[in-house]
C-alpha cells in the first residue's frame, strides 16, 4: 500500500496571519480525521520571515518541488482551500504534479474538489451566520448587505459567488435594506464586466441612497493582503468607515471545517 501525504493548499501569502490560519485549520481538520494534514501554500508563503511564524518556516508547493523531498513520496492527495477552481488548482498544481508523475508512473496524485460545489449552500450559511454576528454587535437595523470578493478573470469563478450571493440573498430576506454581490478589484476591458459593481461603487452609490449602515459580508478565508488588517478592503471601505462594518474571515467557520471533512470522506468512500 502506497503511503500518501495530505496537502491542505491555499494560494499563499506573505501575510504571515494568513499562513497561521492555515495551520489552524490544518491541525483541526486532522484532529477531526485523524490524518496527518499538512498546511502548504502554492506559492509567495516560503518568503515570510520565520520570527514572525513562530520559528516554523512556511512551506509552499512551488518551494518543495524545488526540493529533493518530492522523489520520497508515492501517492499525493491535495485538499484546496479554495471557494472555486480558480487556474492556481486548475492549471498551475496539476502541471507540477503531472511533471512530478512524470519522472515515476508509479505515483500517483488527486486533487480533490474546492470549497463550493452547485447546489450546497453551506458557504452561504457561513456567511449569514457572520452577517448576523456584525449586525448584532453593532445594533444595527435593517442594514445594507455587500457581499465581496478579489474578483476574478474566469467567468466560472464569478459564477460561484453570484450563486453564494443569491443564497445569501435568500437567506437575508426580509432583514436587510439592500443587498449586492461586487468585487474588489477587475481587470479593464468589456470582457471582464461580469465583475462589476466593484466594492468602492457600490459603497459610493449607498451613501448617497441610503442612510442605513452598511455590512460587508468578506468571501475571503483568510487575512491575506487583501483581507488582513491594512489590506485593500480596508483602504477602499476608510472614506466609509463610519457607517460599514466588515465581516469576519471563513477560513475556520464550522461550516467550512465541514465541507473538508466531507472532502476527505468522499475520497475515502472512492467518490470522484
Amino acid at each position: 500500500m502506497k503511503d500518501t501525504k495530505y496537502f491542505l493548499v491555499d494560494n499563499g501569502s506573505l501575510n504571515p496571519e494568513a499562513t497561521v490560519n492555515l495551520r489552524n485549520i490544518a491541525k483541526t481538520l486532522a484532529s477531526k480525521t485523524d490524518l496527518p494534514i499538512r498546511p502548504v501554500g502554492l506559492m509567495h508563503s516560503h518568503k515570510v520571515e520565520i520570527h514572525k511564524l513562530g520559528g516554523t518556516q512556511a512551506e509552499t508547493m512551488d518551494f518543495l518541488f524545488q526540493s529533493d523531498e518530492p522523489s520520497e513520496w508515492e501517492d499525493v492527495v491535495m485538499i484546496p482551500l479554495f471557494f472555486g477552481p480558480s487556474l492556481a488548482i486548475t492549471d498551475w498544481l496539476p502541471k507540477k504534479l503531472q511533471a512530478w508523475q512524470a519522472e515515476d508512473t508509479s505515483r500517483s496524485f488527486r486533487i480533490l474538489e474546492c470549497l463550493h460545489q452547485p447546489g450546497d449552500d453551506r458557504i452561504a450559511r457561513a456567511l449569514v451566520e457572520r452577517i448576523s454576528e456584525t449586525i448584532l454587535a453593532r445594533n444595527f437595523r435593517k442594514p445594507l448587505v455587500a457581499l465581496v470578493d478579489h474578483g476574478t478573470p474566469l467567468r466560472s469563478v464569478n459564477q460561484i459567488r453570484e450563486e453564494i450571493g443569491q443564497q445569501v440573498k435568500v437567506l437575508l430576506s426580509g432583514q436587510v435594506t439592500a443587498f449586492s454581490t461586487c468585487s474588489m478589484e477587475r481587470r479593464d476591458g468589456p470582457e471582464y464586466d461580469f465583475n462589476d459593481p466593484l466594492l468602492e461603487s457600490v459603497l459610493s452609490d449607498w451613501s448617497v441612497r441610503y442612510t442605513e449602515d452598511i455590512v460587508l459580508a468578506q468571501l475571503f478565508l483568510s487575512p491575506g493582503r487583501h483581507a488582513g488588517k491594512g489590506g485593500d478592503l480596508e483602504e477602499i471601505c476608510s472614506p466609509f468607515s463610519k457607517s460599514v462594518a466588515r465581516t469576519e474571515l471563513l477560513g475556520q467557520h464550522p461550516y467550512i471545517l465541514d465541507i473538508l471533512v466531507q472532502r476527505l470522506k468522499d475520497l475515502e468512500k472512492g467518490k470522484p
